[in-house]
């Protein structure tokens, strides 16, 4: 039985998710390389983090490796798609399921879990930028089209526009 409202969508290799609490930003990040930008995820001490396997309106899915004591306080969740300079910050979601991966990998000194995530409520710019990723970003054709107008503020960009086109000249 299916319960989605929405089709999922595959996404593109190095798409993630990033659990942090809700006190700590990542800031300035339009500015910043690639390299740094993993840096300040890093640095920002994330709660979880991991690959995205899927996406749809209403949620998604990711790996992640399972450490023991992680933080049970409050936190929210950011999409990084770093190589498009697509930043997606501060969702509200609640976990739908958390799940053991198998692996066949011999001796495995860590465990990989799966995390299925429904998003909470999203502001107008959280939607917009949600389904501009869906429709430029993933692996699958969308088959729908944006209901919102696309979010253009610089400021949610890891580059300028102008700068782009510059370094492609």
């Amino acid at each position: 039985m299916e319960r989605r409202n929405h089709q999922r969508y595959g996404v593109k290799p190095g798409t993630f998710a990033v659990l942090r609490s809700t006190s700590i930003e990542l800031s300035k990040i339009k500015d910043m390389s690639m390299g740094e930008i993993a840096f300040a995820v890093i640095k920002s001490k994330p709660i979880k983090m991991g690959q995205i396997t899927n996406i749809s309106k209403d949620g998604l899915a990711f790996h992640y490796i399972d450490r023991p004591g992680e933080s049970n306080s409050l936190f929210k969740m950011d999409i990084l798609f770093a190589r498009d300079a697509f930043y997606l910050d501060r969702l509200l979601f609640k976990p739908v399921f958390d799940i053991l991966v198998e692996t066949d990998i011999p001796l495995n000194s860590f465990t990989i879990r799966k995390c299925g995530v429904q998003f909470g409520e999203l502001n107008h710019r959280q939607r917009a930028q949600l389904e501009y990723f869906i429709c430029n970003h993933t692996l699958d054709a969308a088959e729908f089209r944006p209901t919102l107008r696309p979010w253009t503020d610089e400021r949610m960009l890891l580059y300028k526009p102008n700068e782009m086109v510059e370094s492609i000249i």
